[in-house]
């Protein structure tokens, strides 16, 4: 357990950005380090990676300084645990639609007396070779994130409350599943999900945490902090894809 820097940086009201990997790969987590990134949002709702997995790609984080996230792929506390135990220094919950959900995440995340989180000598308490338990205890209340997935009509109408509690660190809006959601599948840019998207960023400000908005093809992290959002996070592989077809695309063209 490590100061998180990333908490530092949205306390401060920073920009903060974040590579998604999808996959078992320690090598992307510790490029995305290295090319800058602020956090690498691990992925094991849509990712196929196991425990183990996660373990190594958390330890590909600490070696460059990116802090690692898991999205998980439901609010399951045993699950979460794992993680959590595993040295996450968070975990972003998809799907949280209400005010308890989310009270429920925190629980699942923090140690007395914030939440029940199992206690154990576990890695992320550096296998109780650390500090005295006590102290952890104290420090990884303080340090932990917990953030959220907003991707329903419903967690728009609610984001307020949502992001009202106490210990829900931010909220990215996945517009995906928002489309979906509002019956408009894969038309992010679709009037409905537009002007649900403005109202989860517009009502989701109110309450002093940051939204974070997902960087689709063409886009980039400054047309969402122009649309209100701090925060801002794009697949790795996107990154990489686009990376390629630049590349072969300024290839093809050469004439000689």
């Amino acid at each position: 357990m490590y100061v998180n820097k990333l908490k530092e940086k949205i306390k401060n009201g920073e920009y903060c950005t974040g590579s998604i990997i999808q996959g078992a790969l320690p090598a992307l987590v510790e490029i995305s380090g290295l090319a800058g990134f602020d956090f690498a949002f691990i992925d094991c709702e849509h990712g196929p990676m196991t425990q183990s997995d996660c373990e190594n790609l958390i330890r590909a984080a600490e070696s460059v300084g990116i802090v690692p996230l898991i999205r998980t792929r439901e609010l399951n506390e045993s699950l979460m645990l794992r993680y959590m135990d595993a040295g996450a220094m968070g975990i972003i919950v998809p799907g949280i639609r209400t005010k308890e959900e989310a009270e429920e995440a925190v629980r699942c995340v923090k140690y007395f007396p914030y939440g029940h989180r199992g206690l154990s000598a576990t890695r992320s308490a550096q296998f109780g070779l650390g500090m005295p338990m006590k102290d952890y205890v104290e420090f990884a209340n303080e340090q932990t994130i917990v953030a959220c997935v907003i991707e329903s009509a419903e967690a728009v109408d609610n984001i307020e409350e949502i992001l009202g509690v106490d210990g829900m660190d931010f909220a990215i809006i996945g517009t995906s599943d928002l489309s979906h959601d509002l019956g408009h599948p894969g038309e992010g840019k679709h009037p409905d999900c537009v002007a649900y998207f403005e109202k989860a960023v517009k009502n989701g400000n109110k309450t002093g945490k940051p939204i974070c908005g997902v960087v689709r093809g063409g886009e980039t992290a400054q047309t969402y902090y122009k649309q209100g959002c701090r925060m801002a996070v794009k697949g790795a592989y996107g990154l990489f894809g686009g990376a390629c077809k630049n590349f072969c695309k300024e290839a093809q063209e050469y004439k000689g």
